[in-house]
């Protein structure tokens, strides 16, 4: 496949990204390549033709004012119909997926396509919700059908039914993590400072067997961590000697040394921060290895 051909690939696969929600996109993405495919391999074919026709009268008499005539007529003529054919491929694509929106639902545990008569997920097993995609796309204010994947009405501005879901869907899942919260991380005050898409991933045991753990938050700020750090601090935590910053804390437990560290939490990505968290035994490693750094020393 040549460059041209591979750039037209790309603008059809960015055009139906744009135009459909992800469950949706999924679910007629090859459908809609396959209707389009004809379409895609004539504007390539014109193209490369254009140009080969160009090349060609280079080589022949009067080469100089051919070439022009060739390349002025036949390659804007070629990129006029590429033109076109992305020009109409978003809003046909958009049109397709809405029509099969209508008899289609989302699985809210797994993210996958079902008939919209099934009650229950046929991947994972999962409730469905009642709506289908397009109906959770028609806004309860003034009943607009908007396009799927819409989070806000473009009639009159209103939350869509689909964004309320999912923020509550979301809201459940945030709730599920901070109950887990619980078992995991007992010893530490409960993160209370907004965001959304909490995890809290287990980052493997240290030498002695002892856990440690990743929490994670989106669309938080340092404000907000500086708040949590402050809320350690209210419960007991302190830094360990030689610090001089709230980049580590901890606070010792019959015996136990529950740690927190902070360094470069928001190293990755603005907006989503990840700290850790660590339970070892502080004086031992103390005393085994005082030169090394807080949190190296202790459970590297």
């Amino acid at each position: 496949m040549g460059f041209l051909d591979r750039a037209i690939k790309r603008g059809i696969s960015n055009a139906v990204s744009g135009a459909v929600e992800q469950g949706v996109r999924k679910a007629v993405e090859p459908k809609i390549e396959q209707a389009t495919a004809n379409a895609v391999n004539s504007a390539a074919k014109s193209i490369n033709d254009s140009v080969s026709s160009g090349t060609q009268a280079y080589n022949s008499e009067n080469s100089q004012v051919q070439q022009s005539q060739v390349n002025t007529a036949e390659v804007n003529r070629a990129m006029d119909t590429l033109g076109g054919l992305f020009g109409g491929l978003s809003s046909g694509a958009r049109n397709f997926a809405n029509e099969a929106a209508k008899n289609m639902k989302i699985c809210p545990e797994c993210g996958e396509a079902a008939p919209a008569d099934n009650a229950f997920c046929p991947s994972c097993g999962a409730k469905l919700p009642e709506m289908t995609v397009a109906q959770g796309a028609v806004c309860s204010a003034c009943g607009r059908q908007n396009d799927v994947g819409t989070k806000f009405c473009a009639g009159c501005g209103a939350k869509l039914p689909a964004a309320i879901a999912e923020e509550e869907a979301q809201k459940k899942a945030d709730e599920a993590v901070l109950a887990k919260w619980d078992e995991v991380l007992y010893n530490y005050p409960k993160w209370c400072f907004g965001g959304h898409n909490y995890d809290i991933e287990n980052n493997g045991h240290d030498s002695d067997g002892n856990p440690m753990y990743l929490f994670t938050v989106c669309g938080t700020n340092s404000e907000a961590l500086n708040s949590y750090v402050q809320l350690l601090k209210q419960n007991g935590f302190i830094r360990p000697d030689g610090y001089t910053s709230d980049e580590s804390l901890y606070k010792m437990v019959d015996g136990k040394c529950f740690a927190f560290g902070q360094t470069e939490a928001f190293s990755t990505d603005p907006g989503v921060m990840c700290v850790a968290f660590y339970i070892g035994d502080y004086d031992k490693r103390k005393k085994e290895q005082p030169k090394r750094s807080f949190l190296g020393g202790l459970f590297g």
